[in-house]
């Protein structure tokens, strides 16, 4: 009866080990993974706030593509003509708040906060009606064909609600061409959106929200703290007869659970970051813009680093814990014989 109990107990004693350390992992992931502060932060330390040109010139393009109003000049612009002229137009410091709204966006959706994803495009559209947006829209036109006569007259036609022509004017035909241009780049201004949407809205609460099972499953891990519990309680069941007891089997489970968490948080980065960015990339196309999540994945290792920082400060303490608990243990084991042997 009594190698049952210890069994048992044993038993008891290393899953304690196993699920804290878990516990402690998903604690930090569910924290953190779900914080646009913790992505901001890698983006800043990876220079990924650089790849908002090429997010913004597919996403455009994309809009663009699906909306029949747009005008023709915007619709033969492609996401590398976007990304071009939005690096020329938007300051690095702007394009960086547009990262981080995009950033907040997201995570607002993916945490209930809203049940849609947009971005504003207001810093675009107020650059594009200055004379910066008068050069890109002469650069994008520099790179088409040369312009032939007829489609010279044209474009001069076009002042007076003629086609659009886009061609390459030549040099003493581009102050000729200057009102035309002008003019096509209001017309561009005032089609041009005010914001575009990186995930659609979606009803919450319904079948089709994507982001039901992410909900349960986040709180399926705030509920993990019970299972160490339990099987502290199973602990004290099983092999508990006295304080020694209580103090060494606890002692010495605190003290492995600890130190195990304390080793995955220093040593366990490369692996927590590369399932990371695996199911990222692969589990979150419903969830995060396809182009946002490549450039997310990349950052799974600094965020892998942020969520494990913590792991090490939250095992160090049960570790400490479980080592005094060890020590009173053979402190009071030590006094009890002291005392059995002068009774005696």
């Amino acid at each position: 009866m009594r190698f049952l109990r210890i069994f048992f107990a044993a038993t008891c004693a290393v899953l304690f080990v196993i699920s804290s350390v878990l516990v402690l992992l998903l604690f930090n992931i569910e924290r953190k993974a779900f914080s646009s502060e913790t992505y901001q932060q890698a983006f800043e330390n990876q220079g990924l706030y650089q790849r908002m040109p090429a997010i913004l010139g597919t996403t455009l393009t994309t809009y663009i593509a699906e909306n029949g109003s747009a005008v023709p000049f915007l619709q033969v612009l492609t996401a590398e003509d976007w990304q071009n002229s939005i690096t020329l137009l938007i300051p690095p410091e702007e394009l960086k708040q547009m990262g981080n709204h995009a950033l907040d966006a997201t995570f607002d959706y993916l945490n209930g906060r809203t049940n849609s994803a947009t971005i504003s495009l207001l810093p675009v559209k107020a650059h594009l009606a200055g004379e910066a947006g008068l050069q890109i829209v002469l650069q994008i036109l520099r790179r088409q064909p040369a312009c032939t006569t007829e489609q010279l007259t044209q474009m001069a036609l076009g002042l007076f609600g003629g086609q659009v022509v886009l061609c390459n004017p030549p040099e003493e035909a581009l102050g000729l061409m200057m009102p035309f241009v002008q003019t096509q780049l209001q017309s561009m201004v005032a089609v041009f959106p005010n914001e575009v949407t990186l995930i659609p809205g979606t009803a919450s609460d319904t079948p089709d929200d994507p982001r039901l099972k992410l909900n349960a499953v986040r709180s399926a891990i705030k509920l993990t703290p019970l299972i160490p519990a339990i099987l502290l309680f199973g602990i004290a069941v099983f092999a508990v007869r006295s304080l020694v007891d209580w103090l060494t089997w606890w002692g010495w489970s605190f003290m492995f659970a600890g130190g195990a968490s304390v080793l995955v948080g220093l040593f366990g980065s490369p692996l927590v970051g590369g399932i990371l960015g695996f199911v990222i990339q692969n589990q979150g196309a419903r969830l995060i813009p396809p182009i946002l999540a490549s450039s997310i994945a990349e950052t799974a290792g600094a965020v892998a680093g942020e969520m494990l920082t913590p792991v090490v400060i939250q095992g160090f303490i049960p570790g400490l814990i479980g080592l005094g608990m060890v020590i009173a243990a053979t402190l009071q084991a030590r006094s009890e014989k002291s005392r059995a042997g002068s009774l005696m």
